[in-house]
């Protein structure tokens, strides 16, 4: 009598190249779970550390995209504001950046992450529901505005820096762009909805939005408390001396230090567009519902652009995949800067394109980011760069509200407008190993978790983005 073939026997048969038998080709041969590496392509099959950090991503950019919408809207319909105050206005919400960018990055490297991303949403949480509050007694005042953005910019910097820092370490390496993608695409997802509701509830008093966003903070600090993530933290010395290690790493990888100066010259000449636009929409005799649709079509390319970009990646490489997503949208971001001149409809068409190629650039330049940085010195290189490119958008900002007063907003976003076509020359013949004193070129790429990955003195990887 035949011996009957074991579940340990057809894996031994599948090892040597056999056929697998029909019992066990009824039944998939299962790994043990505690092998079996984190996936992110399907979030049914990754630790639940990762979906709720998913998750509480979601949550806490819906809560800051309903308030960037909702303190503009306020501003200009509720207080009274002008375009030039509203252009101010959304400039301090990401000012946090180019006040503690740099300190930033070496204090979250030092914390406990899960706490930090906590504590920031909670202080969050608190600004707006006081904020709505304080709009229910009758006395919001432009100060109080002005107050709040800037409280809930510096504790976003804190956030969005842990957020980054932790991401690498609940995925497996090869799966750090499709991680990425996930959070950009519930970013975009954020993005998308924000605007509209913020739209929506203006119908009835923009104010009100600040009690969603509050909300929506509260729903995110809760997510994380169930996060496990253990990182290894940096050794205490100095504050500067920390800061001083990034700002080195950052130096010394060309690759890293043209992708910062290309970010942030779009970053300063896009928000200098931006911010001017729900002002010139208004201005021209459109409600803030159709505002909000509006401008939420930038986050609907941001989703669109998160569902193409392994593959875009994949097809061009990494470094012509990371210039030719800053290069596409050129004609988008002059499409922009003529809002006011065009229809409606144009301006969210150029911001569709505009979200599509962000995304798809972030992702890339992102994952390419965190596969070079040791992880012990992430979160002060995110830290580093945040400054560099983020810091560009309050700048860019009072640049238009100081050229809304004397040239008028319109003319701003022409310009500034016209400035985003060319950043991508700096990005020009890049290549992603460039480490210190250059290095050899991309070696293959042998799929999805695949053999093809090398790593070069100093830590760069050789490998392109997995699809």
């Amino acid at each position: 009598m035949p011996r009957r073939r074991t579940r340990t026997h057809a894996r031994r048969q599948l090892e040597r190249g056999g056929q697998r038998p029909h019992a066990a080709r009824q039944r998939r041969l299962r790994v043990p779970r505690g092998r079996r590496p984190p996936y992110v392509g399907n979030l049914r099959s990754v630790n639940g550390s990762f979906v709720r950090l998913v998750v509480s991503h979601l949550c806490s950019h819906l809560g800051f995209r309903v308030a960037h919408t909702v303190f503009p809207l306020t501003a200009l319909t509720v207080v009274g504001a002008s375009a030039a105050d509203a252009a101010l206005l959304m400039g301090l919400q990401t000012a946090g950046f180019l006040l503690v960018g740099l300190p930033a990055g070496a204090w979250v490297d030092r914390w406990h992450k899960t706490l930090v991303m906590v504590t920031a949403d909670a202080v969050r949480a608190a600004v707006f529901l006081g904020l709505a509050l304080v709009w229910a007694l009758g006395t919001l005042r432009m100060e109080h505005l002005y107050a709040a953005a800037l409280v809930a910019g510096v504790t976003s910097v804190f956030f969005d820096v842990s957020a980054q820092t932790v991401l690498p370490s609940l995925v497996a390496k090869e799966k750090v762009v499709s991680g990425n993608a996930w959070m950009m695409g519930v970013e975009s997802a954020a993005t998308v909805a924000g605007p509209v509701i913020a739209g929506a509830l203006a119908i009835v008093a923009a104010p009100v939005g600040f009690w969603l966003a509050g909300g929506a903070f509260v729903v995110s600090a809760v997510c994380l408390l169930g996060v496990r993530v253990r990182m290894p933290r940096a050794p205490g010395r100095g504050v500067y001396a920390d800061v001083a290690e990034g700002v080195r790493f950052i130096a010394g990888r060309r690759v890293l230090l043209r992708i910062g100066v290309a970010t942030g010259l779009f970053n300063l000449a896009w928000s200098a567009t931006v911010s001017l636009l729900l002002a010139i929409m208004l201005s021209r005799g459109a409600g803030e519902a159709a505002a909000g649709v509006v401008i939420a079509c930038f986050g609907a390319g941001g989703v669109f652009g998160a569902t193409v970009v392994k593959r875009f990646a994949v097809r061009l490489g990494r470094s012509r995949a990371i210039t030719t997503a800053l290069a596409v949208p050129a004609p988008f971001t002059v499409l922009a800067g003529l809002t006011g001149r065009v229809p409606l409809w144009v301006t969210g068409v150029a911001l569709f394109g505009v979200g599509a190629s962000a995304v798809m650039y972030n992702v890339t330049q992102l994952s390419l980011r965190q596969e070079i940085t040791p992880p012990a010195l992430l979160g002060r290189v995110n830290a580093t760069m945040r400054f560099l490119v983020w810091g560009m958008i309050p700048l860019g900002a009072a640049l238009a509200s100081a050229g809304a007063r004397t040239v008028g907003p319109m003319t701003v976003t022409v310009l500034a407008g016209t400035a985003c076509a060319f950043v991508w020359l700096v990005l020009v013949r890049l290549k992603a190993d460039d480490g210190p004193g250059g290095g050899p070129d991309e070696g293959p790429d042998d799929g999805p978790g695949g053999a093809g990955t090398r790593t070069r003195p100093g830590g760069v990887s050789t490998r392109t983005p997995p699809a």
